[in-house]
């Protein structure tokens, strides 16, 4: 027979978590401060690495999942000028390549560039 147990979360406010993780700063050990809270040392770990990255929105619970990237119009704006400097950075190059095979052509008859 197996016993079916669902999680119990705990939720921390974002100050509680602030907190937590500047004493475990001070004192240079977010284990210890961990267990003075009676916490997993892992969890407060990840508080601190997502304080670091200032997703204060993940931290404080209330988005549980990222929102996927919705493109703008200027973004589309932006992407469409870097394609076309790409793109005259190509021919510009293809070019000059095109340019130094001719001339290698003409000094060097004997070699078969394609």
């Amino acid at each position: 027979m197996s016993i079916i147990r669902g999680f119990n979360r705990k939720q921390y406010d974002l100050n509680f978590k602030k907190t937590v993780v500047a004493q475990g700063k001070e004192i240079g050990n977010m284990t210890t401060v961990a267990r003075q809270h009676e916490l997993d040392s892992k969890m407060v770990l990840r508080w601190a690495k997502e304080l670091n990255r200032k997703d204060l929105d993940q931290l404080d619970g209330t988005s549980i999942k990222q929102s996927k990237f919705v493109p703008t119009a200027e973004n589309y704006a932006q992407l469409e000028k870097e394609n076309e400097k790409l793109k005259k950075l190509f021919a510009e190059q293809a070019l000059e390549r095109d340019i130094l095979i001719d001339l290698l052509k003409k000094k060097n008859p004997q070699l078969r560039i394609k």
